[in-house]
């Protein structure tokens, strides 16, 4: 955007180029071929690293700048002495469609209450934050940000950082949104249940690599779902739990060829 990248919560650290032409001319030396051979970095090279570090980070979290930026900018209409409509500023000021913008936008707040909310609290979240929150894995949170809250995103991206830590993926996300119950929504206690138990079941349930042996792979997930786990997921969250393990027996039933019939406690209590 030509202006400055670093923004207040974000995970750049004091001392390092704030836009992107500088963090660019910053990596000034470009190496051909491994500088020393110690196990540990000599100070060439880990001041080298600190700046190719410090361009990278600012890659992953620029689309928060930049959809802050856009927002000001297409609010405040500050494109109209030069362009006629925002469309035109985007397309001819920066080769980005209206569209693209449009997602910079809807997903910039996302990065920014979650950064506000683990600043100065952890130092493992901020770190993993700064890693894992490219705009993939934010616009997969759009969709529950506006149903809901911006506040009810970021309790469920924390509560899969806490999970899974650097295994958080946009596709993981994804899941997660899409099977977070509606009352859940927005409560931190409820979000975390909710996520603990979608992730019992994809982790029960998840495809096998081609390299793995089918049955041992099989006979390890059985031993993951023991009585302990679903009665601790039951006290958590008892009708989503009831809910996937419903899909579970489904689905494994289906898949050897053995037909079962599903009965809830209230139709045997009708019955009675």
């Amino acid at each position: 955007m030509g202006r400055p990248i670093n923004v207040s919560g974000g995970p750049q650290g004091p001392g390092k180029p704030d836009t992107a032409v500088a963090l660019a001319r910053s990596i000034d030396q470009l190496p051909t071929k491994q500088l020393a051979d110690t196990p540990v970095l000599i100070a060439q090279e880990q001041q080298m690293l600190v700046r190719c570090e410090a361009a990278l980070e600012n890659l992953r979290v620029a689309y928060w700048a930049a959809g802050k930026a856009l927002q000001v900018i297409r609010d405040g209409r500050l494109y109209r002495a030069t362009h006629p409509t925002f469309e035109d500023y985007c397309q001819e000021q920066w080769d980005i469609t209206r569209q693209y913008a449009n997602q910079l936008i809807r997903s910039w707040g996302i990065a920014e209450k979650l950064f506000e909310m683990v600043s100065g609290k952890s130092k493992d979240l901020e770190r993993i934050l700064s890693k894992k929150l490219g705009f993939g894995q934010a616009w997969e949170l759009v969709a529950l940000t506006e149903e809901h809250s911006v506040d009810a995103a970021a309790l469920l991206y924390l509560a899969l950082i806490q999970a899974k830590g650097m295994g958080v993926t946009a596709a993981l996300v994804k899941g997660a949104a899409g099977n977070l119950p509606p009352e859940a929504a927005g409560k931190k206690k409820a979000t975390e249940e909710a996520v603990v138990a979608y992730l019992a079941t994809i982790e029960g349930t998840k495809e096998l690599p081609p390299t793995t042996d089918p049955y041992k792979a099989l006979h390890r997930a059985t031993r993951k779902i023991s009585p302990d786990a679903i009665h601790a997921a039951m006290e958590r969250n008892p009708d989503g739990t009831r809910t996937m393990v419903c899909k579970l027996i489904e689905a494994l039933s289906s898949s050897v060829g053995i037909e079962v019939e599903i009965k809830s406690p209230d139709s045997e209590t009708a019955a009675a």
